[in-house]
């Protein structure tokens, strides 16, 4: 049977057809503003921004310069479409304007990294909701604090998750990469029937990055539903045996979705609350560590193909420094565990070895030709590495 379209008869028909087909039209350049980064091509070490950029430069060359960005829908001009803000369910015009033009200068700087915006959605502020809001998290019919001046949401609510997978659909129709949700906790049930739906709602090409905390290997339930699990610092802290921890996050990396976005973050200062609200120091560059940053930099790449950041605290303010800039390519293979405390991979263009914390001695590396560590400089054919240290090894041409 063919099916005809009679054309419209009257001038309330051709209008209704011109702005159906519009909104067709809209739909469809929304949905593919920009096409996805080619995440495979970009040489290691791969860095990522998480919020702040570069201390000092708030620019979108700054953001640019790293290997994948996240940051918070403020930081790209968007702005909720409704007050209280814990009610809206997208964005206003103009705003969604600012984003997509920042969108596209990030683009166009670095074609390769993927660009996601953090959901804030684990907590609000007091001010979002009023108080007697049925969304907020009580105990004894008290809200719950999370941070200072915010509160814990009931992620057992199934309207409230709903709520969030619509905002999620929204910046993803905005053209952004992916959507990145802090705060992952060990809540299997509710979760797992959130990211259900999200994968409803966006599909599978959309990238989902969790944050897991301090925690590895706690939160596998997640991770079919996942590009990447963000490690934030305290899964390292006064580690000193690594066989487990290694295993388990390989473990998780084995069930994530593909394309496969998890980073290792390393935190300078380790104090307990430093960089949380009403830190006094938080904003201040801590003292130097420049031998944790080597080390837990070659552990990212040798343990998994992981982006990484070494940042201040919580803040996740951080520099920049020369070995980011010494790009080695791709890895040849996994990385191959020598002993209990070192591990060593091959890449395109070096070799990077670790001897992780807790070791009782030194591990010498000896090469057949001369190569460079990109972290200092140091040319030579033999190397000596100290527990708690790496080197990225750049063969000499």
């Amino acid at each position: 049977m063919m099916l005809s379209i009679r054309p419209p008869q009257s001038r309330f028909g051709v209008c209704f057809a011109f702005w159906l087909l519009s909104l067709l039209c809209a739909g469809t350049a929304a949905a593919s503003v920009e096409p996805q980064p080619n995440l495979a091509a970009a040489p290691y070490p791969r860095i990522g921004m998480l919020w702040s950029s570069i201390r000092g430069d708030r620019s979108v060359e700054g953001m640019a310069r790293h290997d994948f960005v996240m940051a918070g829908v403020g930081r790209f001009g968007l702005r909720y479409d409704r007050e209280p803000t814990g009610l809206a369910e997208g964005f206003t015009a103009d705003s969604i304007a600012r984003a997509r033009q920042r969108l596209t200068e990030l683009r166009e700087l670095n074609p390769d990294a993927p660009i996601l915006v953090e959901l804030y959605f684990y907590e609000y502020r007091e001010t979002w909701l009023p108080e007697d809001h049925p969304w907020w998290l009580r105990r004894e019919g008290q809200r719950q604090q999370f941070w200072p001046g915010t509160y814990r949401m009931d992620w057992n609510n199934p309207e409230y998750r709903s709520h969030v997978v619509k905002l999620t659909a929204a910046l993803q129709q905005i053209g952004f990469d992916g959507v990145f949700y802090d705060n992952l906790r060990d809540e299997p049930e509710p979760w797992v029937a959130f990211l259900k739906e999200v994968r409803q709602a966006v599909g599978d090409d959309f990238l989902l990055l969790a944050n897991a905390g301090y925690a590895v290997g706690k939160h596998d339930f997640a991770a079919p539903y996942l590009n990447g699990m963000m490690y934030e610092s305290g899964w390292s802290h006064g580690r000193n045996e690594w066989d487990d921890c290694i295993a388990k996050m390989q473990h998780t990396e084995s069930l994530l979705r593909e394309p496969k976005i998890s980073l290792i973050e390393r935190f300078e200062e380790i104090g307990s609350r430093a960089g949380w609200p009403g830190d006094p120091n938080r904003g201040h560059k801590p003292p130097a560590d420049p031998q944790t940053r080597r080390w837990s930099l070659c552990y990212a790449l040798i343990v998994g193909d992981f982006y990484y950041l070494f940042s201040d605290n919580t803040s996740h303010q951080h520099d920049w420094y020369p070995e980011y800039d010494v790009k080695i390519g791709l890895p040849a293979g996994p990385g191959q565990r020598v002993n209990a405390y070192v591990w060593r991979r091959s890449y395109a263009k070096a070799l990077v070895v670790v001897n992780l914390p807790g070791a009782a001695e030194l591990y010498r590396v000896t090469l057949d030709a001369p190569a460079r560590d990109s972290f200092t400089g140091r040319t030579g054919s033999e190397f000596t590495i100290p527990p708690g240290d790496g080197v990225i090894l750049v063969m000499e041409k």
